[in-house]
Formats: C-alpha cells, sequence, structure tokens
C-alpha cells in the first residue's frame, strides 16, 4: 500500500495549476501505471466542480494533484471499502482509498482556486446520485446547520472549537449550510436551505456567554456570516447567536415563553429564535436556537446608528444601546444604585455601552448625566422620572418579566435604547437571556426571590403613577395579547421533543470542562413534563398576580393610551444644529453628494444615519 508520508516526500515543486489558476487533479493508483497522472485520469474541470467519468474502478487510489502537495484521501483510521454510490469526506495526505471492480463511475468534488480539507467526494455507480453522509447523532426531525473550522493551511478541522474547555473569545474562520430538513412549517414562515454541500458558504463563529461558555461542554456561540440571510425566517442579518440552553432544565422553554410574551405584548422589538440542529467539524453537537442578535439595524432595534467617538454635539443625542450590566466591564459607567424602598440589596448600578461601542468624552458625559438623573429620580420616587423613562415600555417589560419570574432580571442582560433627538426616551428594550425564567416563586415577586439584587425595580414598583399603569396594561394584555401562548408552547414542544432527546443521548455522560464549577448539560428528554412544569407555574403565577394587579376578567380589554409625559429637554451641547429631516435639498436641481462623518462619500445613504450632505457650496448635517 502506498502511504501518506511517501506522497508528502515525493513532493520536489507546487502541484500544476490551469491558466485560471485551479489545481490539476488526477485520480492516481495502482490501476494508473504505478499511481501516476496520466492524461486518462486527469478530472475535467467546470468552474468549481471537478468531474471524472470511468468505465471501471478498482484498486487502491487517491486524488490528488501533480506533485502530492494537494490530495484527498480516506480518514485518517481508514474506512471500508467502496462498493457502491457513496459520499465521503477526503482528508489531506489520508491512507488509500480502496474500490472493489465498480463500473460506470463518475467521481467529483467542488474545489475553488484555495485547496480545502476536509472535503466532500461523491462517487456515483451506475448513474445512481449518492445522499450527503449521515452525521450520527441527528434526530433528522429540525433544520440541521452544518458548519466547518479548518486549521490555518486548510489541512484538516481545527477541533479548538468544540473542545470542552474552549474559554476564549477570539473568532475562527469557518463555512456553513444550513439544510432546512422539510420542516414545512419553517416553510411557511419563508424558511430556506442556504448552501449546499457543494457550495459551502463563508462565516466567523466564537464562543459567546460567560458562565455558560466556561460551565458546559456544550457552549453557545456567536456567527457573524459573510453576507446578509435570514435565516430559517428571522430578520436578515450577519449577525446571529447559536444558544446552546445547556442550564435551561424547563425544556428550553426560558427565552421562548420570555421573547413570545415580550413581541405579543408589543415591545419595540424582541429577538425571535428557531429550533435547530448543530453539525460542526463533522461531530453532532445537539439541539440549539438560532437566535437573532441584538443589533442596531432596521429590522431589529430601530434607531439611528451612532458613530464611535462622535464629539459633535449636535449628534451625541442618540441612538444608543446600553446594557444594565452584572459584570464590571471597561466601556460602562458605574454608580451606587438609588432607591426608595428599604429591604432590598441595592445592585451596583453598571451602564454598559453596547452600540455604539467606543464613547468620546462628550458621549460618555451625555449617557453619564442622563442615567445619574434616572438614577435620582428613581431614588426620588418622582413621576419626573417618566420624562426620562418611557413608562408603557417600562410597565410591559416589567410585566413579562414578573410574568415568567425571572428572578435575575434587571441585575444583568437588561437592555435600554434611546433614538437621536429632542423629545426622545429611553426605552426597556430588547428583552434578552430569560436564563433565570421561572425560578422565582409563584406567589411572590420576582425581585423578593432572588440574591443578585434588581436595579430599580423595587423602587419603581412603589411609584403610584408606575402602578396605575401595570394594572391597565395588566388587564388589557391578559385579555388579549396573552391568550393563545399555552397553544404556541405545546406547538413548539412538538417540534423539539425528538431533537430534546437526540440532546440527551449526545450529552449524557459527557465530560465536563476543567473550570471550577463546571456541571452536566441539562436533561430534557422528558418534553412532557418540562412543558407541565412551565404551565403550571404561569397559571399559578397569574393567579397570584390577579390578587395583586386586579381579576383581569372583571377589567377592560382596551389597550390603554400611551403615556403622554413630555421628555427632558436635551441639554445645548446636545442640541443639533439643524433639525433632523430627509428633504432639505429635495427641491434643489443639482443633486446632493452624501458623506458619512468621517468625510467618506457614499453612494446609497442608509435610511436612519447622519451625513454631510453637500450641494454646490452648501453643507448640510442631516438624519437621511
Amino acid at each position: 500500500m502506498l502511504c501518506a508520508a511517501f506522497c508528502c516526500t515525493a513532493a520536489m515543486a507546487d502541484d500544476r495549476r490551469d491558466s485560471d489558476g485551479y489545481l490539476e487533479m488526477y485520480l492516481r493508483g495502482d490501476m494508473t501505471d504505478s499511481w501516476s497522472c496520466l492524461d486518462a485520469y486527469r478530472f475535467s474541470r467546470q468552474g468549481d466542480t471537478y468531474t471524472l467519468h470511468l468505465d471501471r474502478l478498482d484498486g487502491e487510489f487517491k486524488i490528488s494533484g501533480t506533485d502530492w502537495n494537494y490530495n484527498y484521501g480516506a480518514p485518517s483510521g481508514g474506512m471500508d471499502a467502496v462498493t457502491g454510490t457513496i459520499a465521503f469526506e477526503g482528508y489531506s495526505n489520508g491512507p488509500n482509498f480502496q474500490a472493489g471492480n465498480l463500473t460506470d463511475v463518475t467521481i467529483r468534488f467542488e474545489l475553488g482556486t484555495e485547496f480545502k480539507s476536509p472535503n466532500c467526494i461523491y462517487i456515483s455507480v451506475g448513474g445512481q446520485e449518492p445522499d450527503v453522509p449521515p452525521v450520527a447523532g441527528l434526530s433528522g426531525t429540525l433544520p440541521v446547520i452544518y458548519i466547518n473550522v479548518y486549521n490555518a493551511d486548510r489541512s484538516g478541522y481545527d477541533n479548538e472549537i468544540i473542545d470542552r474547555n474552549l474559554a476564549h473569545k477570539n473568532y475562527f474562520a469557518g463555512e456553513y449550510r444550513l439544510d432546512i430538513n422539510g420542516c414545512s412549517w419553517l416553510e411557511e414562515l419563508g424558511a430556506e436551505t442556504v448552501g449546499s454541500a457543494q457550495e459551502l458558504l463563508p462565516l466567523e463563529i466564537k464562543a459567546r456567554g460567560n458562565y455558560t461558555r466556561t460551565a458546559f461542554a456544550k457552549k453557545p456561540f456567536k456567527l457573524k456570516l459573510a453576507s446578509k440571510q435570514s435565516l430559517l425566517g428571522l430578520s436578515k442579518s450577519k449577525h446571529f447567536a447559536l444558544l446552546a440552553h445547556a442550564d435551561d432544565n424547563f425544556g428550553y422553554l426560558r427565552n421562548f415563553t420570555g421573547f413570545s410574551l415580550g413581541r405579543r405584548i408589543g415591545l419595540p422589538w424582541t429577538p425571535w429564535q428557531q429550533p435547530v440542529e448543530v453539525v460542526i467539524n463533522g461531530d453532532y453537537r445537539g439541539l440549539y436556537f438560532l437566535t437573532e442578535s441584538i443589533r442596531v439595524e432596521g429590522d431589529r432595534v430601530d434607531i439611528t446608528e451612532l458613530d464611535d467617538n462622535v464629539s459633535d454635539g449636535a449628534l451625541v443625542s442618540g441612538g444608543y444601546l446600553v446594557e444594565l450590566d452584572n459584570y464590571d466591564e471597561d466601556n460602562q459607567i458605574s454608580l451606587d444604585e438609588k432607591s426608595c424602598v428599604e429591604g432590598h440589596n441595592l445592585d451596583r448600578l453598571r451602564v454598559t455601552w453596547d452600540t455604539p461601542e467606543e464613547y468620546s468624552y462628550l458621549q460618555k458625559r451625555f449617557i453619564t448625566e442622563q442615567f445619574t438623573a434616572i438614577n435620582d429620580l428613581v431614588g426620588a420616587n418622582s413621576d419626573q422620572l417618566w420624562s426620562y423613562l418611557d413608562l408603557d415600555d417600562a410597565v410591559r417589560y416589567y410585566l413579562v418579566e414578573e410574568l415568567i419570574s425571572h428572578t435575575e432580571a434587571y441585575h444583568g442582560s437588561t437592555y435600554l435604547f434611546r433614538d437621536f433627538g429632542e423629545g426622545q426616551k429611553w426605552h426597556f428594550s430588547p428583552l434578552w437571556d430569560c436564563g433565570n425564567a421561572f425560578n422565582g416563586s409563584t406567589h411572590d415577586f420576582f425581585y423578593n426571590c432572588d440574591p443578585f439584587g434588581n436595579t430599580w425595580i423595587p423602587s419603581m414598583r412603589s411609584n403610584a403613577t408606575f402602578n396605575e399603569k401595570l394594572a391597565a396594561t395588566w388587564g388589557w394584555f391578559m385579555n388579549s395579547g396573552y391568550n393563545g401562548i399555552i397553544e404556541e408552547i405545546d406547538e413548539y414542544v412538538a417540534h423539539i421533543s425528538e431533537a430534546a432527546k437526540a440532546d440527551r443521548r449526545r450529552w449524557a455522560g459527557a465530560q465536563r470542562p476543567d473550570a471550577a464549577g463546571a456541571v452536566d448539560v441539562v436533561d430534557n428528554s422528558d418534553m412532557a413534563a418540562r412543558r407541565n412544569s412551565v404551565v403550571k407555574h404561569l397559571n399559578s403565577k397569574i393567579e397570584w398576580l390577579k390578587d395583586c394587579f386586579g381579576d383581569y376578567t372583571q377589567m377592560s380589554a382596551s389597550e390603554p393610551e400611551r403615556d403622554n409625559t413630555a421628555a427632558v429637554p436635551l441639554p445645548d451641547y446636545a442640541k443639533p444644529v439643524l433639525d433632523a429631516v430627509g428633504d432639505i435639498v429635495a427641491d434643489r436641481d443639482v443633486p446632493p453628494e452624501y458623506y458619512n462623518l468621517q468625510g467618506m462619500r457614499v453612494d446609497s445613504p442608509v435610511h436612519g444615519r447622519i451625513y454631510i450632505v453637500v450641494q454646490g457650496t452648501d453643507a448640510y448635517k442631516i438624519k437621511y
């Protein structure tokens, strides 16, 4: 048998390439005159597809360039003899393949100008097309996202990405495809297969999260696609999260229920998710949840996207997306929380900026002044608070967190946004990370049931204006938007139950990470029992809240009018030079030229962003 080591050491020069820069590839073996490159066994190429048809294939073989620098063999442990139509992964410098006297054989694979390994090799015998190689462990009931991450020289997979001790948050370069797998309920949402086994698409992937990243062998990930996609009917973007929910012992229903309620109650934007099975480097990783990442984008947090390090006072009022955080970070302001109630753990008020990512002195000043004022008004139980915070969204956000008894709400992963300009307020939204949902009592408020401290909410709950709006919102929502949530949960459980069993088979007994405090991936194989615990909790909590907020069955089902408290005026240094309008030059004869705030000309202005518009000798700063 010709060994892989011989193939490597035999290389004296780089393999030949054709006039387009593609490798010349040959089938080489004991039937090709002692493994020579023969024209009769040279693959033809059309685009990226290499094809070779043979009347007969028998004996040992590999696929290789002229000098063995680039070649495909079997996996390192070898594989069974090829006896018919098959698809398999070919590995650089892998062992020889063995074919058993096959006739009417077509071999094909996809290969661009850059060599990649592993690569899928398709062998068709007698005109029968092979299926994509199945991955062990898949339930086959959900869409599947396949991700490959390669070594720097693309000689094989980089399996650090699936190492149980992966702790850093550096990006890995890779490729992906998403197979909708015949899920008609997703096709009805417009979901489609993206990419194919022959044409994977580029992406970057990294670990995300804090505790969930280090404590579990099943890691959550952040995805950054090379181009915007609407994956599984979610909003079109480059940015998604693959959430593992390795600690969700409520049947993966914590985020699902919280997000569904947030969407139903009409918060400005609440992310959505879809279940998906994940395969990375050929390894089945279990049941995940493809989730819309929090981003300032038109289909997500739809506010003006403010640039980093803006020092122009006319622009400094927004838009901003910030997080009330539970970790000390460099990119945040930190204050002592003010309170108007006794007996609650005071949390450190950490306001971490999300978008933009880097603040100028003026941006820090604006954010510090805004949140210092909010904090002081919370502590004073003053209705002037509602000139800074949108009262309706504050109430709706709270009501969702209370319904799901989310004990970590207002402690971390609590987002607020403010748009650009005069008359704007801060909005509690979007919801994110309901990872401690259903941990609170069904007969107490969630903020009385946790060890964390929950920024501001105990004080806001003592405010009469807040509670008046809460009662009206409670009656409206429970008589309208809440209806149907149990049926939605049941439908979701039906979709994921088999995959939950497959996930358990994958992770049962898996070795934990070496980090202190590491734990096992939870067992959600009995989805019926998990569903029942969630529904029981919701029903019990609602019965108790009827005594607190009123019997909604006797209350108005009309949506309460939005609060009309005027927003606090902007400070003088943050007032725009020109009102943000889009038609300032609409009636001029000469088309305007648009420049971004760094002075670079742009061909196509994006709605919601701020530009310098030049018309002749006139220049205007406008919001497009």
